[in-house]
């Protein structure tokens, strides 16, 4: 992935200011309670708490960020400036969930998701991996398999593109699945495991499909 010497200072600017305000965070409000509660241990439960605040803070970033700039579906060069937003984004995005990963048990994934931007609908099963979950949708009971993967974005040939991905009301990704940019499944539909949905497919209500690229089974 390219990167320029402005990437680099976006996004250390980000991340030393979504830290700097984790700190005072913690330092003003959690580590008054957390010496008092925890005595000689307060240091473990103030590092803890850094984490949840920079998890946290990492997600209203990103939505400001999106608020003040939207990134729009296309194919761009690597020279292009939705590129380096995108680049930007993704830093703020990956890193604020790493941080929280350690107290994100499997159940709590939607949510972590829709922190990030993702729009999430009830009783979802999120098995695999979400990037871009600004630019993506999941309906009423969709579940997504182990170590599936839903990708907004893809980098090919030296091109960067990027789109909505739609995952309709109860459909199934299957375990190791990939869907890429601009894909839709619709409603009831199933992915099985192991397959590759290419950038900018729709697959129909109800049916299954399978392969890579993956088609059409039943």
């Amino acid at each position: 992935m390219k990167a320029t010497f402005s990437d680099f200072a976006y996004c250390g600017a980000a991340i030393s200011g979504i830290v700097l305000i984790g700190l005072a965070a913690v330092g003003f409000c959690v580590h008054p309670l957390t010496e008092r509660y925890f005595g000689a241990y307060y240091p473990i439960a103030d590092f803890v708490m850094l984490l949840v605040a920079y998890g946290l803070v990492s997600a209203v970033v990103l939505r400001l960020l999106l608020a003040c700039k939207k990134i729009e579906p296309g194919d761009y060069s690597m020279d292009s400036p939705t590129f380096g937003f995108w680049k930007l984004l993704t830093v703020i995005h990956r890193l604020g969930q790493a941080a929280l990963l350690p107290f994100t048990a499997i159940f709590l994934r939607p949510l972590v998701a829709r922190l990030f931007g993702a729009r999430v609908g009830r009783d979802v099963a999120i098995g695999g991996r979400i990037d871009d979950p600004y630019l993506t949708t999941l309906g009423d009971g969709a579940v997504l398999g182990n170590n599936s993967l839903v990708a907004a974005s893809m980098i090919v040939a030296g091109r960067f593109t990027i789109g909505p991905v739609r995952i309709g009301v109860g459909a199934t990704v299957g375990a190791n699945a990939i869907v890429l940019p601009g894909t839709e499944l619709g409603e009831g539909a199933q992915l099985l495991g192991g397959s590759i949905v290419v950038a900018g497919t729709r697959i129909p209500a109800g049916e299954v499909w399978r392969g890579n690229p993956a088609r059409k089974w039943q």
